[in-house]
């Protein structure tokens, strides 16, 4: 129940902030589609872990219902319609014993590209919960190493190709990538990452004349391009798959963020960890080695609205236990509450290995 709870409280967080891009609720003509879509591909043998149950093919389908926002503040904060939306999707893994199936639930954002025209682009960005029916048991099912928790978190990325075959019916065309891991809260978690091609139809609710508007200087919405933020986070983990007793960890990062486009900022700031789970393995194997990391990140913020998703680089300059590569990626999502408050919650990674989710309270300066 708790990693549930953890859980369906991103899912949630997702879902406000998506609904957050526009200043009112949806007028009852906005654009409404409904789609059904097919998928196909494989999983990437990111590890020699998991190479083994690596050769299959997922196959799939998803319903899709999303909003086309058509209102002012949407054009000029992205020059385009972009959409939200809410996506229900069934992946059979195509290796019933041992990776079995999922069941997903995600809400996504989607800016289009040519929208006005009958042939149209748009990438999506999407996040959620991924019921699997197959996980890691020591004794029914070792040799997933894929993923240990029921309830685990979905990230989507893809490019489509739209075409309008009436202003009410559209084809769409696309490729994914689908990353599934419990961010690290319980081990083994190498993550299950499978690219997919898709082919789907969709109908739409009140169709829209997406008419030509005026291109605003993106400047005018960013008259303070450059910002110092801070922000306090925390999160707790597993040691091994025999213990479930949870470990803390908690930190803190300055950085600073400068405007670069409509939707782009550039990153770079300090961040330094109190790894608990780190100082209960050293206790255990008898070491005295610090257990606090220090770090350099660089990076780019998607800026969303209000939604920013930040992806970044980092290289410790300062820890003391030698167990994990130098470097590391951030993926995150964060929702500015205020001018200066924010909420957001990040994924740390070493190469391909998930090392722990967690979630973080801001202020801008």
């Amino acid at each position: 129940m708790p990693k549930f709870c953890v859980f369906l409280s991103f899912f949630l967080f997702v879902v406000a902030a998506v609904l957050a891009q526009t200043d009112e609720l949806p007028k009852p003509k906005t654009p409404l589609a409904l789609g059904f879509r097919g998928h196909h591909g494989f999983i990437i043998p990111h590890s020699d872990a998991i190479r083994a149950q690596a050769n299959s093919n997922p196959w799939g389908f998803e319903l899709d219902a999303s909003l086309h926002l058509i209102d002012e503040k949407s054009w000029k904060n992205f020059a385009s319609f972009p959409r939200v939306g809410a996506i229900l999707s069934y992946v059979n893994f195509d290796n019933p014993e041992i990776l079995g199936s999922a069941l997903n639930l995600g809400a996504y954002f989607e800016p289009s590209i040519a929208v006005r025209n009958r042939l149209n682009f748009s990438f999506r960005l999407g996040v959620g919960l991924s019921y699997l029916n197959r996980v890691f048991d020591t004794e029914t099912n070792p040799e997933n190493q894929f993923y240990s928790t029921p309830i685990s978190f979905l990230l989507v990325a893809n490019g489509m190709v739209n075409y309008r075959i009436r202003p009410e019916l559209q084809v769409r065309a696309g490729f994914f990538y689908n990353h599934i891991s419990n961010g690290g809260i319980k081990q083994p978690n190498k993550g299950i990452n499978f690219p997919t091609a898709s082919l789907g139809i969709e109908y739409i609710l009140n169709p829209y004349n997406f008419k030509s508007r005026k291109k605003e200087d993106w400047r005018q919405l960013h008259p303070d391009r450059f910002k110092v933020k801070a922000a306090i986070f925390g999160t707790a983990k597993t040691l091994n798959n025999e213990d479930n007793r949870r470990f803390g960890i908690i930190g803190a990062t300055v950085y600073g963020s400068y405007v670069v486009g409509r939707m782009s900022a550039l990153t770079a700031g300090l961040e330094w960890v109190f790894d608990y789970s780190l100082r209960e393995r050293l206790r255990r194997t008898g070491l005295e080695n610090d257990f606090q990391k220090g770090s350099l990140n660089i990076g780019h913020d998607l800026l969303l609205g209000k939604f920013i998703f930040s992806q970044q680089f980092g290289f410790y300059l300062y820890r003391d236990f030698f167990d994990k590569p130098f470097y590391y990626q951030r993926y995150g999502l964060a929702y500015q509450l205020s001018p200066h408050l924010f909420a957001g919650i990040q994924l740390k990674a070493h190469a391909d290995v998930a090392d722990f989710m967690d979630f973080r309270v801001g202020y801008v300066f």
